[in-house]
């Protein structure tokens, strides 16, 4: 299986005025295709930065970053991010948030037109594409969300504490429904999280930053039954081992 995402030797300093900030140092990190990798570490340790820099919105001060061989040095096609709220526009229905993206990226022709219909259908919200987002619920919205980022066939979906926005119990579903439309899209996804459990439950491997500047700490790969949901994860007895595993790690 071939490296989709090469991260080599990457470092970030923010400049200032007054000070400079040194934020990552010599990351290296390598992701294969269909992997799903969660990120976790301090609080404000950089781990929405790497998310920023692998989607072309920052530059790093040193190293280098490869999608599929391609160097990352501005936003392109490649990636597909997913941030803490939804960011639907409560003004336009379910079709037309869906397909914002590709109106603004000049790709809504009939093809990606007909792929994104095709994926209202297949999760679950065909009766509801001339709905308004008011009318969803928590859940829905971030299933919406999802498919206006699948929408644009991103190699790499990023995602930004997608579910810290929503109740516990909502949370829960929302993991199970997200894990399997990429898991049936056959998309690798990089999650960045504060919650140790939700890590555990989603991904197949964990990497622990150290505190700023970050640097990668360990990383911890998860053997579950690749058939069982993000819930039934949570059952399984090894599930708190690893638990006890990544909070040894952070603390």
């Amino acid at each position: 299986m071939e490296n989709l995402l090469e991260i080599q030797n990457v470092c970030l300093t923010y400049h200032s005025p007054a000070s400079e900030t040194e934020a990552l140092k010599e990351l290296n990190l390598s992701i294969k295709e269909g992997e799903f990798i969660s990120i976790v570490g301090p609080s404000g340790c950089g781990k929405t930065t790497i998310l920023s820099l692998i989607a072309g919105i920052l530059k790093p001060t040193s190293g280098n970053i490869f999608i599929r061989g391609e160097k990352i040095e501005k936003p392109g096609f490649h990636t597909g991010y997913m941030f803490q709220r939804d960011n639907l526009f409560e003004w336009l229905n379910i079709w037309k948030n869906v397909t914002l993206g590709l109106n603004f990226k000049k790709r809504n022709n009939e093809e990606n037109k007909s792929y994104a219909k095709e994926l209202i259908e297949k999760y679950g919200l065909g009766e509801f594409i001339r709905h308004y987002p008011t009318e969803l619920s928590g859940g829905m919205r971030q299933r919406v969300a999802l498919i206006r980022t699948l929408c644009l066939k991103p190699d790499l979906l990023l995602l930004d504490e997608p579910f810290s926005a929503l109740d516990y119990q909502t949370r829960l579903n929302v993991q199970d429904d997200v894990s399997l439309v990429i898991k049936k899209e056959k998309k690798t996804a990089i999650l960045v999280t504060h919650d140790i459990s939700e890590a555990i439950a989603m991904s197949s491997k964990i990497i622990v930053l150290t505190p700023r500047p970050a640097t990668i700490k360990s990383i911890i790969t998860l053997d579950f039954d690749p058939k069982l949901t993000p819930f039934e994860r949570r059952k399984e007895k090894s599930f708190n081992t690893y638990f006890n595993k990544v909070w040894e790690e952070l603390v």
